[in-house]
């Protein structure tokens, strides 16, 4: 990061500061070789924080050839890990065991609220048995193959199943979520607390709609800022606290003895809005202004846009509008000259929500214990692998057997990555990376210049036979390691961007365009799309092996 915003973005990543993006489109516009891409991909996703990318990839264009085989997955808390098997399991829901509409409301309560409905909090609990089962089972749960944390430590296994086993409720650990909202609120503001409408207001009138984040609506950013919830789609009551939002974090008392409280540690500035609530490029109709102001907001551009990706998920092709939008079609008609005002207040009204053709009629039993196939058929075309945390500098190395195939292909090839993409939190692990090789490179450089005895020289052939034996492949030894070894021939780097981050200023997000672009090159990256910061919510490159070098 290029400003200190520890106090409002706190330590962990809960939903992203970018809008989501389809990988599919990505590798047709930003890469110059399409002949292959008939061929499914491997990729890997770092830093990520939740999972948006993956369920609008694998929503989109299902019937094309081009598919994900697998994702791999790295993150520095085992939360995050825990939040992204909650949101594909959603996602992968059967409409007999959750209809369309309860889906996506539950989807997004659970994504960006603290509080939730009843139903939603129960719904969590069922959740976080199944996976606890899965986590705890080695040979893994019959209908969560899509899953796999087989690669995980086995403290980062306990460490999962102790989340999961929060999110029950069951062991009595307090979480307040309010009264941690407020703490970290008031912390933050400092004396500017008292203020706190005009602070809001600068921060989403200013910033955002600056970057071109319009959608975003004043009074709902606020709203949000002020009590954390914000996606309240339906007129109920909201006060159920949503322990999936909950994080430990070790602090000392007063006494010295340090002890993991658990709280709300993540974003209180950027909103969860960014996420699926800015994009209208698939309904343009949903940009439409009144007297100069959106007349939808994020909260129902993010109902729609969820619902389509649902949509398309169960079905396999592309959502129509009436299902995704109905309400598009007797809006476009009303009268332009309405108030803005008043075309908010009505929102929930002309929602989705409120629709009594996609309103739920199941049963809290019936959503919970329904006996529908579970999950859908896409989740037999792609794998979600996670793998062990912050183990992103040791992938060249120590981590280099996991990408071996499964196949009957000969055991020296490996899975490439077709794509790789990189939150902004972690954005700084390319410069570490970069300095790590470049240190192992001058330490071969020595090692070439020494001459090896006769009897080192045996012992290494014994070595590279034994591995041999063990199916691990003699490339696995060699002494230049390298990540750009374990990308494909041509493969793109996809970087989050600090675009949507309110307190960091145009200058610096300039400049963190210009550090992300250097340490990209250092690893043989060139620009694929040209860079410009105060309009790219990602930065993307790309990567061609040469020639003359050699593969694995």
């Amino acid at each position: 990061m290029t400003a200190n915003t520890t106090d409002s973005l706190g330590n962990v990543v809960w939903w992203g500061l970018s809008p989501a993006i389809n990988f599919r489109s990505c590798l047709s516009e930003f890469l110059s070789n399409e002949q292959d891409l008939h061929d499914s991909y491997s990729l890997l996703c770092i830093g990520m924080g939740d999972s948006r990318h993956i369920v609008k990839s694998i929503s989109a264009d299902l019937k094309k050839p081009v598919g994900f085989k697998t994702f791999y997955l790295i993150e520095p808390l085992i939360e995050a890990y825990a939040r992204q098997m909650l949101q594909l399991y959603i996602a992968l829901e059967p409409n007999k065991r959750l209809s369309l509409q309860e889906k996506s409301e539950i989807y997004l309560e659970l994504y960006g609220n603290i509080m939730v409905r009843d139903i939603s909090s129960k719904y969590l609990t069922h959740v976080a048995d199944k996976l606890i089962r899965m986590t705890t089972n080695l040979d893994g749960h019959l209908s969560l193959t899509f899953i796999d944390v087989f690669h995980l430590k086995f403290k980062e296994r306990d460490m999962l199943e102790s989340v999961l086993k929060f999110w029950r409720g069951r062991e009595g650990t307090k979480f307040d979520a309010s009264k941690c909202w407020d703490f970290r609120l008031r912390k933050h503001l400092g004396t500017r607390y008292d203020a706190i409408p005009n602070v809001f207001d600068w921060d989403c009138s200013i910033t955002l709609h600056d970057r071109k984040a319009t959608q975003i609506n004043s009074r709902e950013y606020a709203h949000w800022r002020h009590h954390g919830n914000a996606f309240e789609l339906r007129e109920t009551n909201y006060n159920t606290i949503n322990r999936s939002l909950a994080s430990g974090r070790v602090f000392k008392n007063s006494a010295g003895d340090k002890g993991v409280y658990w709280g709300y540690w993540g974003d209180i500035i950027c909103s969860p809005y960014l996420s699926f609530g800015i994009d209208t490029s698939e309904y343009p109709e949903l940009s439409r202004r009144v007297n100069g102001k959106h007349a939808y907001s994020a909260t129902t551009i993010s109902e729609v846009n969820i619902r389509k990706i649902f949509w398309q998920l169960l079905n396999q092709q592309q959502c129509p509008i009436s299902i995704a939008a109905p309400f598009l079609e007797t809006s476009t008609t009303e009268d332009d000259g309405q108030v803005p005002g008043e075309k908010y207040e009505c929102q929930q009204d002309n929602s989705l929500a409120n629709n009594n053709e996609f309103i739920s009629t199941q049963t809290t039993d019936k959503l919970i214990n329904g006996d529908a196939k579970f999950p859908l058929d896409v989740a037999n075309t792609f794998k979600m692998k996670f793998l062990p945390l912050n183990s992103f500098l040791d992938l060249p190395t120590r981590y280099r057997s996991l990408f071996l195939k499964d196949d009957d292909s000969p055991s020296s090839e490996i899975n490439r990555f077709r794509i790789v993409y990189i939150g902004n939190s972690l954005v700084h692990l390319l410069s570490d990376l970069h300095s790590r090789e470049m240190k192992r490179k001058n330490l071969n450089a020595k090692s070439q210049d020494t001459e090896t005895s006769k009897e080192n020289l045996q012992t290494i052939k014994d070595e590279t036979e034994v591995r041999k034996e063990n199916g691990l492949g003699s490339d696995l030894l060699g002494t230049e390691f390298s990540f750009t070894d374990l990308l494909e021939d041509e493969a793109l780097l996809i970087v989050e961007s600090v675009l949507y981050i309110v307190e960091i200023r145009a200058e610096q997000v300039k400049a963190y365009c210009e550090h992300v672009k250097q340490m990209a090159y250092d690893l043989d990256f060139e620009v694929s799309k040209e860079i410009n910061p105060l309009e790219d919510h990602h930065l993307y490159f790309r990567f061609k092996r040469k020639s003359s070098s050699s593969s694995l």
